[in-house]
């Protein structure tokens, strides 16, 4: 085991198990043209013994880290609807300012509006 290595709860056989694999491949060299080889391990533990090797500091006990999961397509919904409306908007919020700065804004937004519609044209 390694440092970082980390144990999962597999319910299948009621223990920890932590998988370790390493691929090593090769190609040219002094006398050899290739070389390949892979090593694999598989450590199984007791929920007892883990516990012991919590309490003694050899595992630290790593709670499950809670995400804010966004699905994406949530998202581009809701960024086209902010980008429609500042669309809609883009000769009042720019009015005091050059007539460059108009053109460029509405092409930006024009440009982000067409790209989420196609990234929402994707979902399956």
């Amino acid at each position: 085991m390694d440092l970082g290595d980390t144990f999962e709860w597999d319910e299948d056989v009621k223990m920890y198990v932590s998988k370790h694999n390493e691929e090593f491949y090769k190609v040219g060299g002094d006398s050899i043209d290739e070389v390949k080889s892979s090593y694999s391990a598989e450590f199984h533990i007791s929920e007892e013994y883990a516990k012991t090797l919590v309490d003694e500091g050899y595992l630290e006990e790593v709670r499950e880290k809670t995400t804010n999961f966004v699905n994406i397509f949530d998202e581009i919904d809701t960024l086209l609807e902010k980008y429609k409306n500042e669309l809609t908007t883009v000769d009042k919020t720019t009015a005091e300012l050059p007539a460059c700065v108009k053109v460029e804004r509405e092409a930006v937004l024009t440009n982000l509006v067409t790209l989420l519609e196609h990234l929402k044209s994707l979902k399956k």
